[in-house]
């Protein structure tokens, strides 16, 4: 496959695909409602390296030429513009139309963002993940808040060379993530790298919670992550670094991009990582390792249950040209326009149709790779969408750091934890 789409390739097909699309209601009211026809719509994007700004402008542009709709935009990273987006949120600004946003936050937007099921048909969303779709859904009215462009999942890379050396196998199972750490770690190498601190350590530990049978709210809402599950699964995330010694010891500092650096730099045999680790691993200019590694699915305990999210973008609630922010986000959704994103980015596709598409095409480790993916989103979990969970997750990543840095024991960070979080929950309304 390219590197990329060529630009005429994209309009082409987008435009083909949009109008065969044309009878269904999303185009129905392309006008923008009682606002008169719209020729502009303004857009807060996400941005994440150089080649972003390159994209996003083939994109809006084979927009405008589709549409004569001119989508002016911002670029933001992930957490600038996350916070940007709940201070505009919170003013019911009218500033932006369209707005980029993930399932991880989307809990906090969902009294601001547009319901999109009269922009979606139901036979076109059924294309999409089911586990995508789940989670940008308000539970409480089951509206959906966003569609989801690009699919956000963890695999296994390991260093091939490494692992044929000593005659060991990629790790299928926590224990063997053990024996293999060991047997790999020795003389300033580790077996592993894990992140340690942040969000990236709360989602790591939302992995072991759901692989140990763990669930982080029961079905009334109250807490449950301080389970006999959770404490397994925070006794073996400490473990692993306090007391197997599989890891750096200074893993309790390292966020998602210390995570990577200690496999491209050559320090660590294996990491969990993202889907777009899989080209900057592979690039000589980025990773001493490009040559050498080799992916495999997640490693499975009582489940085999990772989590499982995507990127996508909103309608702003307060938008006046709602309808023609919608067919923008029609637009970016299109099979041909997430064969481009993937062909850019290695973004896996968010329809499981296209995700099949690029799949078949692939050849050999890229092929490898995309199965291992699909693995994880067919068994993958998000965290609960209930009223107050962003600031419970917050709550839960200091008692993760607190328990790997061996300054609580696993159930007393948990049991602090749960305690507040309930607070949280009920001064929320979500407890049942």
């Amino acid at each position: 496959m390219s590197s990329a789409l060529s630009r005429r390739r994209f309009l082409g097909g987008s435009m083909a695909l949009a109008a065969g699309a044309a009878v269904g209601p999303f185009l129905a009211a392309c006008g923008g409602g009682s606002d008169g026809p719209v020729t502009e719509i303004d857009a807060l994007l996400i941005t994440g390296g150089d080649r972003y700004p390159a994209y996003w402008e083939k994109v809006t542009s084979a927009f405008t030429q589709q549409t004569g709709i001119t989508v002016k935009y911002d670029l933001l990273q992930f957490t600038p513009l996350t916070s940007k987006e709940i201070t505009l949120a919170a003013a019911r600004s009218t500033q932006y139309d369209v707005y980029s946003t993930h399932t991880a936050q989307i809990g906090a937007f969902f009294p601001h963002f547009e319901p999109l099921n009269n922009y979606f048909d139901q036979a076109d969303l059924a294309d999409f993940f089911p586990v995508a779709i789940q989670y940008m859904t308000n539970p409480a009215s089951g509206e959906l808040a966003a569609i989801p462009r690009n699919m956000d999942a963890r695999t296994q890379y390991y260093r091939r060379d490494l692992y044929e050396a000593a005659g060991v196998q990629p790790a299928t199972t926590w224990e063997e993530l053990v024996s293999v750490g060991q047997r790999l770690t020795s003389g300033g190498q580790f077996g592993l790298v894990l992140p340690g601190q942040g969000d990236p350590a709360q989602r790591q530990f939302a992995d072991f919670l759901w692989q140990a049978g763990g669930e982080w709210l029961d079905q009334n809402n109250n807490v449950t992550f301080n389970s006999p599950a959770g404490v397994e699964a925070l006794t073996f995330y400490r473990d692993l670094i306090q007391q197997y010694r599989v890891t750096p010891s200074d893993v309790v500092t390292y966020q998602w991009n210390e995570n990577s650096a200690g496999f491209t730099n050559g320090t660590c045999a294996a990491v969990f990582d993202w889907p777009g680790a899989y080209a900057s691993f592979g690039d000589p200019s980025l990773s001493t390792v490009s040559d050498k590694y080799a992916t495999a699915p997640m490693p499975s305990h009582k489940t085999g249950t990772s989590c499982a999210i995507s990127h996508g973008l909103a309608i702003n609630k307060y938008s006046r040209k709602k309808d023609a922010a919608a067919q923008f986000l029609k637009f970016t959704v299109t099979p041909e326009a997430l064969v481009d994103q993937y062909a850019e980015f290695k973004n896996y596709p968010s329809r499981r149709s296209t995700a099949e598409q690029v799949t078949s095409q692939a050849q050999g480790m890229e092929h490898q790779w995309l199965a291992d993916l699909r693995t994880t989103i067919d068994n993958g979990k998000e965290w609960p969408k209930v009223p107050g969970f962003d600031k419970v997750s917050t709550v839960v990543q200091t008692a993760v750091q607190n328990a790997l840095s061996d300054q609580m024991s696993p159930q007393a960070a948990l049991d602090a934890a749960a305690a507040e979080s309930t607070r949280i929950l009920q001064q929320a309304g979500a407890l049942r």
